[in-house]
């Protein structure tokens, strides 16, 4: 299955169309300390390997931890951005292979406080995105904020990371049926994260999806799975990612299988995307 991730990369890289449009895919859990952010970061590098230009924005706004697991100390932050500043060009830091990171800072919310001056500035320098990058993935705080909710109804796409353990399934659950409150169809992708056997990641989300069936009337889609490494430790304790560390671990291979599944949706996408601007209009519907 992951042998195959040369030539799958080889392909999409060569039936790649050019987008006009960048496509905004958050990345989520029901709880934390699921590995959301490292699959994150290495799930980017792995799309670069794909072909595709990839930013991440960290939308962990109390906790931002996308550049400490990259090793990188940014000088500057979302925060300085919506201030005013400083530009979208000078916060943003190139992390490993040339990913993009957009360092998390105070609120997401102080958009709905920005003077019309102030918040033209911020739609003009997001706006700017799109020609830096295909995509933008937003690793998003964990849990049931509203901040996180905002994310995730004005993406394009949504990776859910979860374990088989009980409590991440429920807690999974729990943001999937307040997701579904009020908001437009998103499609839901999960990734079972930290599995020992296929058999444990296809039960897991068949009772996550047996749950989203009954009592939500909706259905998921299982992106894939990572295997349970020790190696995956030993990266976060060294700050550097695993698909630069330990490129060959089994869960780094398993991340290169899931890229070329992303690929394949940004390829033939389930709908139309609407691009940067797109997600913004759609996150200050929401403040």
């Amino acid at each position: 299955m992951p042998d195959q991730a040369t030539g799958l990369r080889e392909m999409a890289y060569r039936n790649r169309e050019p987008r006009s449009s960048m496509r905004v895919i958050s990345v989520t859990s029901g709880k934390g300390g699921v590995g959301k952010t490292g699959f994150t970061v290495n799930l980017a590098l792995a799309l670069v390997d794909y072909g595709y230009r990839v930013i991440i924005m960290d939308g962990d706004l109390g906790l931002a931890n996308v550049d400490v697991a990259c090793g990188i100390t940014p000088r500057y932050t979302m925060q300085h951005m919506l201030a005013g500043e400083k530009t979208i060009e000078e916060i943003l830091v190139s992390g490993p292979k040339g990913i993009g990171i957009l360092p998390g800072g105070s609120g997401v919310q102080e958009l709905a406080n920005l003077d019309r001056p102030r918040l033209q500035n911020v739609i003009r320098n997001l706006g700017r995105l799109e020609n830096m990058a295909d995509l933008l993935i937003i690793d998003t705080g964990a849990g049931l904020s509203e901040t996180v909710l905002n994310f995730l109804r004005a993406s394009d796409d949504i990776i859910l990371v979860t374990t088989p353990e009980p409590t991440s399934l429920t807690d999974a659950y729990g943001l999937l049926k307040t997701l579904k409150a009020g908001s437009r169809e998103v499609q839901v992708n999960v990734v079972v994260n930290r599995v020992r056997l296929e058999s444990d990641a296809r039960a897991a989300f068949e009772r996550l999806q047996t749950a989203v069936s009954k009592f939500l009337h909706g259905s998921l889609s299982l992106l894939g799975w990572i295997y349970d490494d020790p190696l995956v430790s030993r990266s976060v304790m060294n700050q550097e990612p695993l698909g630069i560390s330990y490129p060959q671990s089994s869960a780094n291979k398993c991340i290169q299988w899931i890229a070329g599944s992303v690929a394949g949706l940004c390829l033939r996408p389930p709908r139309q995307s609407s691009g940067v601007r797109g997600f913004l209009s759609s996150l200050l519907r929401t403040l």
